[in-house]
């Protein structure tokens, strides 16, 4: 009788011991999964606050930006560029990369100082040299623009281009 009560107590206390570690593994498991979900929302709600610095950009029929909106936009892509150490000359805005390229349809060209209905596609460039944005500045502060297309990546789902035009 003395041995099978031993038993029953070891029983019990391996069924005790199987309890606890289920329970241990059911909520490493819900915690686990409420991290990754987590995450995930931070992740989208990084990607939504970036993507926004350019769709406040995005203009409705009638409305227009000056020079200085759209070079405020190149700046926000330059400052981006540069975080994510993407500013050689060999980068472009095509969604493979982190990298936002800001393209301008029509201005008064710093060179020739004549206007031209060109698309230049690397605005964001121009901010990194103070002495080019100061001639930019210069030759098209007056211009009004609309900001006609802003692609988005379906990879990582940020903006990687931005296209303004002269009107």
């Amino acid at each position: 009788m003395e041995n099978a009560t031993k038993a029953l107590l070891i029983a019990a206390g391996v069924l005790i011991g199987m309890i606890i570690l289920s329970m241990g593994v059911y909520l490493f498991s819900g915690i686990s999964s409420y991290m990754s979900e987590t995450q995930e929302i931070i992740e989208n709600n990084a990607i939504n606050k970036f993507n926004t610095q350019f769709f406040n950009y995005q203009t409705e029929e009638n409305e227009e930006l000056s020079f200085q909106d759209v070079i405020t936009v190149a700046n926000i892509a330059y400052d981006n560029n540069f975080e994510n150490e993407l500013t050689g000359d060999s980068y472009i805005g095509d969604g493979t990369t982190n990298y936002v390229q800001v393209t301008i349809k029509g201005y008064i060209s710093p060179k020739t100082g004549e206007e031209t209905s060109a698309t230049y596609e690397s605005l964001e460039r121009v901010v990194g040299d103070p002495e080019l944005l100061s001639e930019w500045l210069q030759y098209n502060y007056s211009s009004k623009y609309k900001c006609n297309k802003i692609d988005v990546s379906t990879d990582s789902k940020r903006v990687y281009k931005i296209t303004f035009e002269k009107i």
